[in-house]
């Protein structure tokens, strides 16, 4: 059960450097020509947007007031917390 637990938390670990790394290309995808930038935006906004996205649902009209989008954040935070969980 540790070594699962170990292997889970893992990929919760790397799962975040995705979203991180999703949120900051974001800044920098629309205002680029680069074709390897808006290909590494794309692929992980497929890995994230599927759980960003009930975020943002949930969210709705109070996030869009704010000017950014701190779904993300929010994500980080659960999967923290997931992880505290697995591995106290």
């Amino acid at each position: 059960m540790d070594l699962l637990a170990w292997i889970l938390s893992q990929l919760i670990e790397i799962y975040m450097f995705i979203i991180i790394a999703n949120a900051i290309l974001s800044w920098f995808v629309f205002g680029t020509q680069n074709s390897v930038i808006r290909q590494i935006y794309w692929m992980t906004s497929r890995i994230v947007e599927p759980a960003l996205s009930p975020i943002r649902r949930a969210l709705g009209p109070m996030s869009r007031n704010l000017g950014i989008d701190i779904s993300p954040f929010i994500l980080i935070l659960l999967l923290m917390i997931l992880n505290r969980v697995l591995l106290p």
